[in-house]
Protein backbone atom coordinates (compact mmCIF):
# COMPACT_ATOMS: atom_id res chain seq x y z
CA UNK A 1 0.00 0.00 0.00
CA UNK A 2 1.12 3.57 -0.59
CA UNK A 3 2.49 5.80 2.12
CA UNK A 4 1.19 8.62 4.28
CA UNK A 5 2.95 11.74 5.54
CA UNK A 6 1.97 12.56 9.13
CA UNK A 7 2.76 16.07 10.33
CA UNK A 8 3.02 16.08 14.11
CA UNK A 9 3.44 12.31 14.31
CA UNK A 10 5.03 12.30 17.77
CA UNK A 11 2.02 13.82 19.55
CA UNK A 12 -0.77 11.95 21.24
CA UNK A 13 -3.13 11.77 18.28
CA UNK A 14 -0.33 11.79 15.70
CA UNK A 15 1.47 8.80 17.22
CA UNK A 16 -1.81 6.88 17.42
CA UNK A 17 -2.34 7.59 13.73
CA UNK A 18 1.13 6.25 12.94
CA UNK A 19 0.41 3.03 14.85
CA UNK A 20 -2.97 2.61 13.16
CA UNK A 21 -1.46 3.10 9.69
CA UNK A 22 1.31 0.60 10.38
CA UNK A 23 -1.32 -1.90 11.53
CA UNK A 24 -2.71 -1.56 8.00
CA UNK A 25 0.80 -2.10 6.62
CA UNK A 26 0.99 1.43 5.21
CA UNK A 27 4.35 3.15 5.14
CA UNK A 28 4.54 6.36 7.13
CA UNK A 29 6.78 9.41 7.02
CA UNK A 30 6.65 11.50 10.20
CA UNK A 31 7.53 15.16 10.59
CA UNK A 32 7.96 16.38 14.14
CA UNK A 33 10.23 18.61 16.20
CA UNK A 34 10.79 15.62 18.49
CA UNK A 35 13.67 13.24 17.89
CA UNK A 36 12.83 9.82 16.45
CA UNK A 37 12.43 6.82 18.77
CA UNK A 38 15.68 5.22 19.88
CA UNK A 39 14.53 1.98 18.29
CA UNK A 40 13.63 2.47 14.60
CA UNK A 41 10.11 1.36 13.70
CA UNK A 42 9.79 -0.74 10.58
CA UNK A 43 8.00 1.12 7.81
CA UNK A 44 8.32 4.51 9.52
CA UNK A 45 10.62 7.26 8.25
CA UNK A 46 11.29 10.20 10.56
CA UNK A 47 12.17 13.77 9.66
CA UNK A 48 13.00 15.92 12.67
CA UNK A 49 12.25 19.55 11.96
CA UNK A 50 9.77 22.37 11.66
CA UNK A 51 6.63 21.34 9.76
CA UNK A 52 6.19 24.93 8.56
CA UNK A 53 9.48 24.62 6.61
CA UNK A 54 8.87 23.50 3.01
CA UNK A 55 12.32 21.85 2.88
CA UNK A 56 11.47 19.68 5.89
CA UNK A 57 8.06 18.75 4.51
CA UNK A 58 9.46 17.89 1.09
CA UNK A 59 12.04 15.62 2.74
CA UNK A 60 9.19 13.68 4.34
CA UNK A 61 7.51 13.16 0.97
CA UNK A 62 10.78 12.13 -0.64
CA UNK A 63 11.40 9.59 2.12
CA UNK A 64 8.49 7.56 0.77
CA UNK A 65 10.15 7.20 -2.64
CA UNK A 66 7.21 8.59 -4.58
CA UNK A 67 4.72 6.13 -3.11
CA UNK A 68 2.62 8.62 -1.19
CA UNK A 69 -1.12 9.18 -1.49
CA UNK A 70 -2.03 10.27 2.04
CA UNK A 71 -1.49 13.21 4.37
CA UNK A 72 -2.44 13.87 8.00
CA UNK A 73 -2.03 17.36 9.42
CA UNK A 74 -1.92 17.06 13.19
CA UNK A 75 -0.17 20.23 14.34
CA UNK A 76 -1.09 22.44 17.25
CA UNK A 77 -0.17 26.00 18.08
CA UNK A 78 -1.34 27.95 21.11
CA UNK A 79 -0.86 31.30 22.80
CA UNK A 80 -2.96 31.24 25.94
CA UNK A 81 -3.82 34.73 27.09
CA UNK A 82 -6.91 36.90 27.50
CA UNK A 83 -8.12 38.38 24.25
CA UNK A 84 -7.32 41.83 25.65
CA UNK A 85 -3.65 40.77 25.91
CA UNK A 86 -3.30 39.03 22.55
CA UNK A 87 -1.12 40.61 19.88
CA UNK A 88 -1.16 40.39 16.08
CA UNK A 89 2.25 38.69 16.14
CA UNK A 90 1.00 36.01 18.53
CA UNK A 91 -2.04 35.38 16.35
CA UNK A 92 0.08 35.10 13.22
CA UNK A 93 2.44 32.56 14.82
CA UNK A 94 -0.44 30.33 15.89
CA UNK A 95 -2.22 30.68 12.55
CA UNK A 96 0.98 29.86 10.70
CA UNK A 97 1.50 26.62 12.60
CA UNK A 98 -2.11 25.60 12.98
CA UNK A 99 -3.48 26.40 9.53
CA UNK A 100 -1.12 27.97 6.99
CA UNK A 101 1.30 25.05 7.45
CA UNK A 102 -1.23 22.72 5.77
CA UNK A 103 -1.16 24.48 2.40
CA UNK A 104 2.25 23.40 1.10
CA UNK A 105 1.81 19.73 2.15
CA UNK A 106 -1.56 19.62 0.38
CA UNK A 107 0.02 21.04 -2.76
CA UNK A 108 2.88 18.53 -2.59
CA UNK A 109 0.52 15.62 -1.98
CA UNK A 110 -1.21 16.47 -5.22
CA UNK A 111 2.12 16.44 -7.06
CA UNK A 112 3.50 13.28 -5.46
CA UNK A 113 0.26 11.35 -5.95
CA UNK A 114 0.67 11.98 -9.66
CA UNK A 115 -3.00 11.71 -10.51
CA UNK A 116 -3.66 8.67 -8.36
CA UNK A 117 -6.53 8.91 -5.86
CA UNK A 118 -5.23 10.56 -2.71
CA UNK A 119 -6.61 11.69 0.62
CA UNK A 120 -5.79 14.21 3.33
CA UNK A 121 -7.18 14.58 6.83
CA UNK A 122 -6.74 17.82 8.75
CA UNK A 123 -7.16 17.61 12.53
CA UNK A 124 -9.27 20.50 13.78
CA UNK A 125 -11.03 20.88 17.13
CA UNK A 126 -14.48 21.59 18.52
CA UNK A 127 -12.97 24.96 19.44
CA UNK A 128 -13.24 25.91 15.77
CA UNK A 129 -16.91 26.67 16.47
CA UNK A 130 -17.03 27.07 20.27
CA UNK A 131 -15.39 29.49 22.66
CA UNK A 132 -12.93 28.72 25.44
CA UNK A 133 -11.32 31.40 27.56
CA UNK A 134 -7.80 32.47 26.59
CA UNK A 135 -7.84 30.29 23.46
CA UNK A 136 -8.75 32.71 20.68
CA UNK A 137 -5.61 32.09 18.54
CA UNK A 138 -6.07 28.31 18.69
CA UNK A 139 -9.77 28.59 17.80
CA UNK A 140 -9.00 30.95 14.92
CA UNK A 141 -6.37 28.59 13.54
CA UNK A 142 -8.68 25.58 13.66
CA UNK A 143 -11.50 27.49 11.93
CA UNK A 144 -9.06 28.56 9.21
CA UNK A 145 -7.81 24.98 8.86
CA UNK A 146 -11.35 23.77 8.23
CA UNK A 147 -11.88 26.46 5.59
CA UNK A 148 -8.65 25.40 3.87
CA UNK A 149 -9.82 21.78 3.92
CA UNK A 150 -13.08 22.66 2.19
CA UNK A 151 -11.24 24.70 -0.44
CA UNK A 152 -8.80 21.84 -1.07
CA UNK A 153 -11.67 19.39 -1.49
CA UNK A 154 -13.25 21.59 -4.16
CA UNK A 155 -10.17 22.79 -6.04
CA UNK A 156 -8.09 19.61 -5.83
CA UNK A 157 -10.97 17.16 -6.14
CA UNK A 158 -10.84 17.09 -9.95
CA UNK A 159 -7.22 15.95 -9.61
CA UNK A 160 -8.13 12.98 -7.41
CA UNK A 161 -7.57 14.45 -3.94
CA UNK A 162 -10.12 14.03 -1.17
CA UNK A 163 -9.75 16.33 1.83
CA UNK A 164 -11.66 16.15 5.11
CA UNK A 165 -11.28 17.58 8.58
CA UNK A 166 -12.13 16.04 11.91
CA UNK A 167 -13.16 17.92 15.02
CA UNK A 168 -12.10 16.06 18.18
CA UNK A 169 -13.43 17.06 21.56
CA UNK A 170 -11.35 16.50 24.67
CA UNK A 171 -8.92 13.63 24.10
CA UNK A 172 -6.88 12.10 26.92
CA UNK A 173 -3.35 12.62 25.58
CA UNK A 174 -0.08 13.22 27.41
CA UNK A 175 -0.18 16.92 26.59
CA UNK A 176 -3.20 17.44 28.83
CA UNK A 177 -2.49 14.64 31.33
CA UNK A 178 -2.42 17.15 34.19
CA UNK A 179 -6.17 17.46 33.69
CA UNK A 180 -7.41 13.92 33.22
CA UNK A 181 -5.06 12.46 35.84
CA UNK A 182 -6.61 14.73 38.48
CA UNK A 183 -9.62 12.79 39.78
CA UNK A 184 -11.85 15.83 40.33
CA UNK A 185 -11.08 17.35 36.94
CA UNK A 186 -11.46 13.99 35.23
CA UNK A 187 -14.91 13.53 36.81
CA UNK A 188 -15.92 17.00 35.63
CA UNK A 189 -14.72 16.25 32.10
CA UNK A 190 -16.60 12.95 32.04
CA UNK A 191 -19.75 14.62 33.36
CA UNK A 192 -20.17 16.53 30.07
CA UNK A 193 -19.66 13.40 27.98
CA UNK A 194 -22.94 11.59 27.22
CA UNK A 195 -20.92 8.42 26.54
CA UNK A 196 -19.56 8.61 30.07
CA UNK A 197 -15.90 8.29 29.13
CA UNK A 198 -13.03 10.33 27.74
CA UNK A 199 -11.96 9.82 24.14
CA UNK A 200 -8.61 8.11 23.66
CA UNK A 201 -6.10 8.88 20.88
CA UNK A 202 -6.95 5.61 19.19
CA UNK A 203 -10.59 6.68 18.84
CA UNK A 204 -9.48 9.65 16.74
CA UNK A 205 -6.90 7.62 14.80
CA UNK A 206 -9.58 5.12 13.76
CA UNK A 207 -11.65 7.88 12.16
CA UNK A 208 -8.60 9.32 10.42
CA UNK A 209 -7.49 6.01 8.94
CA UNK A 210 -11.06 5.38 7.74
CA UNK A 211 -11.12 8.74 5.96
CA UNK A 212 -7.79 7.92 4.31
CA UNK A 213 -9.06 4.55 3.12
CA UNK A 214 -10.91 3.50 -0.02
CA UNK A 215 -13.97 2.86 2.17
CA UNK A 216 -14.38 6.65 2.33
CA UNK A 217 -13.91 7.16 -1.39
CA UNK A 218 -16.95 9.46 -1.71
CA UNK A 219 -16.39 11.45 1.47
CA UNK A 220 -14.66 14.77 0.87
CA UNK A 221 -15.12 18.37 1.93
CA UNK A 222 -16.63 17.17 5.19
CA UNK A 223 -15.94 18.05 8.80
CA UNK A 224 -16.63 15.16 11.14
CA UNK A 225 -17.06 15.79 14.86
CA UNK A 226 -15.62 13.13 17.15
CA UNK A 227 -16.51 14.35 20.64
CA UNK A 228 -18.77 11.74 22.21
CA UNK A 229 -21.76 14.09 21.71
CA UNK A 230 -20.20 16.63 24.08
CA UNK A 231 -21.26 19.52 21.85
CA UNK A 232 -24.64 18.02 20.96
CA UNK A 233 -26.16 18.51 24.40
CA UNK A 234 -28.16 21.65 25.14
CA UNK A 235 -27.30 22.23 28.79
CA UNK A 236 -30.12 24.03 30.56
CA UNK A 237 -29.95 25.09 34.24
CA UNK A 238 -32.53 22.52 35.30
CA UNK A 239 -32.99 18.76 35.39
CA UNK A 240 -36.02 17.29 33.57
Amino acid sequence: MTGVVVLGGAGGIGSAVVRALRAQDRKVSVVDMAAPPEEPVEGVSWVTGDATDPVVVEAAFEALDGEVTGLVHCLIGEHRAPLSAQTPDALRRVLDLGAVSALFPLQRLLVHAGGRPSAAVLVSSIQAVFVADWQAPYAMAKAALEALGRAAAVEFGPHGLRCNTIRPGFVAVDRNARRWQDADVRDALISVQPLGRLAQPGDIADVITFLLSDQASSITGSTITVDGAQTTVLREPWTP
